[in-house]
């Protein structure tokens, strides 16, 4: 089993560098989360209501999202000189750490209101690379196993999740009554390439008296790609094979399906205050083709380890690796296996100091493999003239206090552009931040009210955000309708 470590590696890192290729989908847009007279934040919370009767994304710009974060250093903790500072990013990390990119692209974007309800369609591509990363495993590459004396490490925790899909999505919204909106959407989702891991463990445990090592794992990662995985007759892996799909073949594949729901709220609690929230994601993918399961389990002993030996060194590897090779096992199957999406849960507020003025704070919380990542944000907003909405924003993301953001989004007739950042710093330093993200794109808005007078009339919900979304409830009609029927409940 000589090359078998090396082959696994080989075999992680095309599909790993496959996915980041493409233009680098959880969606980290705190700051877009509140704004809620763009169409696409319908994407963020799907009880949003466009006041407009229609809206058509433009084709190739309706909406594209990118991002780019690290919970734990900025490329210049790492490498900001001549010598690398392994040891200062070390103790900047956490007990588990996310490293992640994403895009999406919407080809196919529009909406529709009737009255109370407000339908959507979606079609779009995402691409994502998640990369979890344990301190325990940095701490012993860079310090040797003297700090994990008569203790067990886990070095399990390295687990990349790469993933492309193209999902078909549909909306609805309605509005209940005078405070509250809700809203779900069901997507549709055909995956095209992915790299998965299974349930694992890999435990590292040094003898506190003799400082012998002991070493016991399993470890499993799936993936969908056209791959050959070449073994001997002894189960070794010999080779791995790239076979390149061709792009038709590739992009119209619809054996790896799945399903996702997103579910979403707006709550009025008075004509200055609007809460909302959603949760977005909750969903699933079985991947069928083109499948490769690989599983490497076993335990081994290792003896003569010294206090603070150097895992790094190129003797002490070969020693190492010359001992796995009879130890651990290597199977590779072909077995269909599912894979979940990270799901999102999304909480907001504003405040409007005038009818034009707001104050917000969103909450966004990204669980991926059980562990929750939290970020913050606060935001100011001022709407001029009901065409130019402008957003400014400081964050607490990526376990970082350097982000500001800001958001711009021009309501002109028959058109809206918008542009959103979280972190306004990552374009101008992009060597000294942990997030750099970036949305915008362009509509048509078809069927809007040019006056309040004409809001009122043309719907009784304008889902302006100056009216805290429920502007329709003040409309004299709406309020005998309202009271009688609070007045039958009693």
């Amino acid at each position: 089993m000589g090359k078998t470590i090396p082959h696994i590696i080989l075999f992680v890192l095309p599909l790993y560098l496959l996915t980041i290729s493409f233009p680098l989908n959880s969606q980290q847009s705190n700051t877009f989360f509140l704004m809620h007279d763009v169409p696409q934040s319908n994407l963020l919370n799907p009880a949003i209501q466009i006041e407009c009767k229609w809206y058509v994304g433009l084709p190739a710009l309706a909406s594209f999202y990118s991002n780019y974060s690290n919970t734990a250093f900025t490329w210049n903790d790492l490498a900001g000189s001549e010598e690398w500072h392994f040891e200062n990013v070390y103790g900047q990390m956490h007990r588990t750490d996310l490293v992640l990119a994403e895009a999406a692209v919407h080809p196919v974007s529009l909406g529709y209101r009737h009255r109370r309800n407000y339908f959507t369609l979606h079609i779009s591509d995402h691409f994502a690379v998640y990369t979890t990363i344990p301190r325990e495993l940095a701490g012993l590459a860079l310090f040797g196993n003297s700090r994990y004396t008569g203790e067990t490490a886990n070095l399990g925790g390295i687990r990349p999740n790469a993933l492309y899909f193209r999902e078909y999505s549909a909306g609805y919204s309605r509005v209940i009554n005078a405070f509250t909106t809700l809203g779900i959407r069901g997507k549709l989702l055909f995956g095209k390439a992915n790299l998965y891991p299974g349930r694992s463990r890999v435990d590292l445990t040094t003898d506190e008296s003799t400082f012998d090592l002991h070493l016991e794992g399993d470890y499993r990662l799936n993936s969908s790609y056209p791959l050959t995985i070449e073994q001997d007759a002894n189960g070794d892996i010999t080779g791995i094979t790239d076979d390149r799909p061709t792009y038709r073949t590739f992009l119209l594949n619809r054996q790896n399906r799945g399903f996702a729901v997103d579910m979403g709220i707006i709550y009025r609690h008075d004509s200055r205050i609007t809460l909302s929230a959603s949760l977005l994601d909750i969903g699933f993918m079985k991947w069928n083709s083109d499948v490769n399961n690989i599983r490497v389990n076993g335990s081994f002993d290792y003896t003569g380890v010294q206090p603070g030996t150097d895992f790094t060194s190129g003797a002490y590897l070969t020693e190492l690796r010359d001992s796995l090779f009879d130890a651990f096992e290597v199977t590779v199957s072909q077995d269909s296996y599912f894979s979940w999406l990270p799901a999102q849960l999304f909480f907001g507020g504003t405040y409007h100091v005038k009818d034009n003025i707001y104050l917000g704070l969103t909450n966004r919380n990204l669980l991926f493999r059980n562990k929750i990542h939290a970020s913050f944000t606060f935001s100011a907003g001022i709407d001029i003239a009901g065409r130019l909405n402008t957003v400014l924003s400081w964050s607490y993301l990526n376990n970082s206090l350097k982000n500001i953001g800001a958001g711009l989004a021009y309501h002109g007739k028959g058109i809206q552009f918008h542009i959103v950042s979280d972190n306004l710093m990552g374009f101008l330093q992009p060597f000294d931040t942990r997030s750099i993200n970036i949305r915008a794109g362009a509509n048509l808005m078809l069927g809007c009210p040019g006056s309040k007078r004409e809001r009122n009339t043309l719907s009784r919900y304008p889902g302006r955000l100056p009216e805290g979304n429920c502007g329709w409830a003040e409309t004299p009609e709406f309020k005998r309708k309202y009271r009688k029927k609070a007045a039958r409940r009693h």
